[in-house]
């Protein structure tokens, strides 16, 4: 596959996923990774396929958003033959959802899909630990269950001592406009002693274990820019019949330092301008003039999100 601004690399075997006989078609996992100019990609793809129980069971899209000096990287995802790369030059990208758009594209009849970020460490068999989870919440009843959390933090200059051990429940930490806008990852007490996956009002992108009849139901909407796009992502499932809930077992670690990689708005000076289009689009959502594929669905209505979650989406600016 290719055109005028990006290519479809396939790394090792050229069998689709789901025709390959060795993997059993109820465990495989369609990974979604979009890469933006990130010095983790490699150590995070490496401790992906490394921590899981069962790594031919994975099959990872990479969405490669690359800089000049990054170029010679590409030899190095031939290291993994469960791996496929769409390498875009940096200065062409849309940004992460529009990544996340073409990721989505390449699904290819696995039953779960997980949408991850390129700066990740992980437990040991991460994999077995959210498809139980996953499963265990099938089995007590949940139709839709939705696996999502912000995993704690760790230090690429000090990692592994550097990780932190907890469990993240998501909140509401910040507005723009009056808009719910970013969110933030507390403590969970005890979570230790925890024995089930906890009832979630938010969904995280940078971890996200669903069905994979999720990319057809809640598809990314690649005019999203950033930051709100997972309260859209969470209020779009949630009004379509999905149920929200935070892993209550360790999965891994995110690096939230961005000072650590080139973000995409360093790069693309039209930045503002998505961003103000994204704000538009956001504040539509919310008042539930979007429907269809990309807006609120028909399960439930943009007020019943409001009431599980405890907040108003929006707030004149003065009231937030």
């Amino acid at each position: 596959m290719q055109d005028s601004h990006f290519f479809w690399n396939r790394c090792g075997p050229q069998n689709p996923a789901n025709t390959n006989p060795g993997v059993a078609v109820a465990r495989r996992i369609f990974v979604q990774i979009p890469a933006y100019r990130d010095r983790e990609l490699l150590p995070t793809l490496q401790a992906l396929f490394e921590a899981a129980a069962r790594p031919d069971d994975l099959r990872v899209v990479l969405c490669w958003q690359f800089g000049r000096d990054e170029a010679g990287l590409a030899s190095e995802f031939r290291r993994w033959s469960r791996l496929e790369v769409i390498a875009i030059p940096a200065e062409d990208s849309g940004g992460v959802n529009w990544a996340r758009h073409l990721i989505a594209q390449r699904h290819d009849g696995e039953p779960y899909v997980l949408w991850l970020d390129s700066h990740h460490r992980f437990v040991a068999g991460w994999d077995e630990l959210a498809l139980s989870m996953h499963r265990t919440l099938e089995s007590s009843g949940v139709e839709r269950p939705v696996l999502t959390a912000y995993l704690p933090p760790y230090e690429p200059a000090n990692d592994p001592a550097g990780r932190t051990n907890a469990v993240f429940r998501l909140a509401l930490n910040e507005r723009r406009e009056g808009l719910a806008f970013v969110l933030r990852g507390d403590d969970v007490p005890n979570w230790r002693s925890l024995q089930a996956p906890l009832p979630a009002h938010f969904t995280s992108l940078h971890f996200l274990l669903a069905r994979s009849a999720f990319l057809r139901d809640v598809p990314i909407d690649p005019e999203l820019y950033f930051f709100a796009d997972e309260i859209a992502i969470a209020l779009r499932a949630f009004s379509r019949g999905y149920e929200m809930f935070h892993p209550h077992q360790m999965l891994g670690w995110h690096l939230y330092d961005r000072g650590l990689r080139v973000t995409h708005w360093t790069d693309h000076e039209d930045w503002r301008r998505k961003h103000a289009a994204s704000i538009l689009r956001l504040a539509a959502l919310y008042r539930g003039e979007i429907r269809g594929t990309l807006g609120i669905g028909e399960a439930r209505s943009v007020r019943d999100f409001e009431e599980q979650a405890g907040i108003r989406l929006i707030e004149a600016p003065d009231m937030a």
